[in-house]
């Protein structure tokens, strides 16, 4: 179990840093500033940050579906208020209602990455997997057939 959750904490720290440099690089294009070697440590450390609660929820096995839609709502709520915190910590920019939007538009960018990339991984590994059965059945079955 603790195998599983540092593996996936890093799934998700690369995958969540991914898509913050995304939208930091779309909002400084549209922005014009320029960033200097601190911002990207603290892009690095707020990936890290975030990918925490995301493991956790990992770990925790809901019991129905309506527990399942309440942990990933309540994980989602807590993401976008760890985020509000750390824009406010590193100084990235006013909090302001239109800021506040604009981050939530921007979790939610990043949350629908995360989840598309690890829908694409987990689509390839189980083709991977149904392939490699496939073929496993197939050796038992012409060697049934052989026997007979």
């Amino acid at each position: 179990m603790v195998k599983e959750f540092f593996i996936s904490l890093l799934h998700y720290f690369v995958d969540i840093t991914t898509a913050v440099l995304i939208a930091a690089a779309v909002y400084l294009t549209f922005s014009g500033q320029q960033i200097d070697s601190t911002i990207l440590w603290q892009i690095l450390l707020s990936g890290f940050i975030t990918a925490l609660p995301t493991a956790i929820c990992l770990c925790i096995d809901p019991q129905s579906p309506k527990h399942s839609l309440m942990l990933w709502g309540t994980h989602f709520l807590l993401i976008f208020l760890i985020t509000v915190v750390l824009l406010k910590m590193f100084g990235w920019c006013r909090i302001t209602p239109l800021s506040v939007f604009l981050t939530f538009i921007a979790v939610i960018f990043i949350y629908f990455f995360t989840c598309f990339v690890h829908y694409l991984v987990d689509r390839k590994h189980t083709a991977v997997m149904n392939q490699q059965l496939k073929k496993r059945y197939e050796k038992k079955n012409s060697a049934a057939q052989t026997e007979k």
